[in-house]
């Protein structure tokens, strides 16, 4: 495993937000593969900032019938602060290499290439495969997987599979994601019908738990749920100066700061996680409700506020329907309000006896199948029906996102194994485009 190649990567900040480093990170990427004897082809999508958004393609031809999909990417989150180690310099401490994208998702790329490098060495693979590595994926992905997978040349796409994998999850074979939908709702009311609004979702988010898929989380050892978590970016109200809590639609806000009119600041500390993740979370603004529910009736006039919802279906879920449903509902409280999908993610499942699926627990050892509680970029495979599954090495202890994220070396190790024995016992099957 090329420890000094995730080093490299991990010092070169590619946020996602700012772009930085891209196409520093997209040439040290092909850099490596061409010297490993790979053909490689970059493929910039077009965005209106400018600013490039490099997606490289790297081809292993095994001179085989069927070609396997791996994907990967090399944005990420921006590190924030608290850090013990320093996030853009790889650590290596008991096993464990930390830096930020160590885990989410440059050590995928690490993983990803090692495996087919040991292939082409042994020219053992059965399948042919194409790596793709690309950007935005924290930002929804439109200009990384999901431009690649919709570029066409002579009229028929130009990157197609038979399978394929997502290396950005945990070393499982995870079979099916949740599916999300992120926007915003804005209302001008007096006070008491505000919380009333906020509260009537905190009481349709509980309602959303009792939507159980069949798959489970390897995390939290139980089957999947659907959910709702709501930010509160901002209420003003007669009584009540400002509310605030969060800034971004996928984080179940941590914290709540209020200030009524005439009192000092109140600070409701909750415990913050990724939308996706709510066991890990304690969300500060169903903490906060008692008390604005004390104040409505002291205010008078009317206020304004603005909810960011975050929601979230089980795989077997549509997510349009659950998207109607759920404005269906919040309009029947206040028919005026205005409601806007942000951002959404399709959620998908394979079958269980799928042949890929099959083989994937055969290549890992696994006896079990998972489902993903977050959406991915899986969905760009599911849009035109290629099977895939999500498997990577990223551990449910690895802190992504957060500070001190971490890679243990021996997932490194033991994803780039799997995909080559996967490649190594490949067997063709009959291909049924699902969904």
């Amino acid at each position: 495993m090329d420890i000094d190649f995730l080093a490299r990567l991990v010092e070169l900040d590619t946020n996602s937000d700012s772009k930085s480093n891209y196409s520093e990170c997209a040439s040290l990427i092909g850099r490596k593969a061409r010297n490993l004897g790979f053909h490689v082809e970059v493929h910039n999508a077009e965005a209106e900032d400018r600013k490039p958004r490099p997606n490289a393609v790297i081809e292993l031809d095994a001179d085989a019938k069927q070609t396997l999909l791996l994907a990967t990417h090399y944005d990420v989150v921006g590190a924030g602060d608290g850090w013990k180690h320093q996030p853009f310099k790889l650590t290596i401490e008991r096993g464990r290499a930390y830096g930020r994208g160590a885990a989410d998702d440059k050590g995928g790329v690490v993983s990803a290439l090692s495996a087919i490098e040991t292939l082409k060495s042994k020219d053992s693979s059965k399948v042919n495969v194409k790596l793709l590595i690309t950007c935005d994926e924290e930002i929804g992905g439109e200009r990384g997987l999901g431009y690649l997978m919709g570029m066409k040349r002579d009229g028929r796409s130009l990157i197609d599979g038979d399978a394929a994998i997502l290396i950005d999850a945990g070393p499982r074979v995870y079979i099916g994601s949740s599916g999300r939908a992120a926007g915003r709702i804005r209302v001008d009311d007096p006070l008491p019908e505000l919380v009333s609004l906020l509260s009537k979702v905190v009481d349709y988010s509980e309602e959303r738990e009792k939507v159980l898929s069949r798959l489970i989380s390897a995390s939290t050892k139980k089957r999947i749920q659907g959910r709702i978590s709501v930010t509160m970016l901002d209420l003003s109200a007669g009584a009540v100066e400002y509310a605030k809590a969060g800034v971004k639609s996928n984080i179940i806000p941590g914290e709540c700061r209020l200030k009524l009119k005439g009192e000092k600041e109140k600070l409701v500390i909750g415990k913050q996680a990724h939308a996706g993740y709510p066991h890990l979370a304690k969300n500060a603004i169903e903490q906060s409700l008692p008390l604005l529910k004390k104040v409505a009736d002291l205010s008078d006039g009317k206020g304004r506020c603005e909810f960011v919802f975050d929601l979230r279906t089980t795989p077997e879920e549509n997510l349009d329907s659950a998207i109607l449903d759920f404005e269906k509902y919040v309009r029947t409280i206040n028919p005026q309000l205005e409601f806007r999908i942000e951002e959404r993610t399709e959620g998908y499942v394979i079958p269980e006896t799928h042949p890929f699926a099959e083989m994937m627990k055969r290549a890992t050892g696994e006896k079990n199948v998972y489902g993903e509680l977050g959406g991915t970029d899986a969905q760009f495979f599911c849009r035109r029906g290629i099977p895939s599954v999500c498997f990577g090495p990223v551990s449910d202890e690895s802190s992504i996102h957060g500070k001190d994220e971490f890679v243990k070396i021996k997932d490194l190790e033991f994803v780039s194994s799997s995909i080559v024995r996967l490649c190594e016992d490949w067997r063709n099957f009959k291909i049924s485009r699902y969904g």
